[in-house]
């Protein structure tokens, strides 16, 4: 197994996880497998592979069920780790209920050395599918100005890229031709990281690496016209920024770890 490490001081690690799908009380199941002791098990994981993280970012779905006391549970283990992070929300978060910034209309922006990472919000209540509102597409092309001399990472929940799965690309962000447009026009940008699709993909387009990472509870099957659930492991992904303007990348699933989920569902 790759574990991505430092060789210069000012290089920085950062770990993207995603759909939690967190339930209201811990011992709670769906599919017949427990969110919360998965969840668990990567943060395990990530601990045990790398000891020197600069920030975790979660890129949305913390919860399955979205209620006061499932975010108030995921903030207090965050809380515990003494690792800065951050979340942008998903498709099955309820926005009346989370309770950390959500970046719209103004993206947020995380700082690591000459590194920016733009937290945009696709989320849009009572839908599936993702969309990034005018104005917060506007706040992209100025914060784009404004860091052209820096490296970017995007992360947003949805993902911009067909992923030749008939029924998820049916849930994608229906306005990426809209986010494309933006970032066509700046050079700066290194890669686009997103959640939503419960797998490991890289797609390139205009010299940017589309990068979407494993669920830390169910796996979605590659390539499924219909709707199907996969049975290998839930993971992470880790990125090491470097200082000449590129970065490493490494997904890390869980091993030995035992799951029985309903492979029967039609979706959830």
């Amino acid at each position: 197994m790759t574990v991505l490490k430092k060789q210069q001081a000012t290089e920085k690690i950062i770990i993207q996880i995603t759909d939690t799908h967190l339930m209201d009380q811990a011992s709670s199941t769906f599919v017949k497998m427990n969110p919360e002791q998965s969840f668990h098990a990567v943060i395990e994981d990530i601990l045990k592979n790398y000891q020197d993280i600069d920030a975790i970012i979660h890129t949305g779905d913390l919860a399955q069920v979205a209620k006061p006391e499932t975010y108030a549970r995921y903030q207090k283990y965050m809380q515990s780790l003494n690792i800065p992070f951050y979340q942008i929300p998903g498709n099955h978060d309820n926005a009346v209920y989370f309770p950390f910034l959500t970046p719209e209309p103004m993206p947020g922006v995380l700082s690591f050395g000459n590194w920016r990472v733009i937290l945009l919000n696709s989320a849009v209540p009572g839908k599936v599918d993702g969309w990034i509102q005018p104005e917060q597409l506007q706040h992209l092309r100025e914060l784009l100005d404004e860091t052209k001399q820096n490296d970017v990472i995007v992360a947003c929940h949805h993902h911009p890229l067909d992923m030749q799965s008939h029924w998820i690309d049916q849930h994608k962000l229906k306005n990426s031709d809209e986010l494309k447009n933006v970032l066509v026009e700046y050079s700066q940008i290194r890669a686009v990281i997103c959640g939503h699709v419960h797998q490991d993909s890289l797609n390139i387009w205009n010299q940017i690496q589309f990068l979407s990472t494993p669920s830390t509870s169910v796996q979605f099957k590659p390539k499924s016209y219909d709707f199907a659930l996969d049975s290998v492991a839930p993971g992470y992904r880790c990125l090491l920024l470097k200082d000449n303007s590129t970065f490493e990348t490494q997904v890390h699933r869980l091993s030995h770890f035992k799951q029985h989920i309903n492979q029967d569902i039609s979706g959830y």
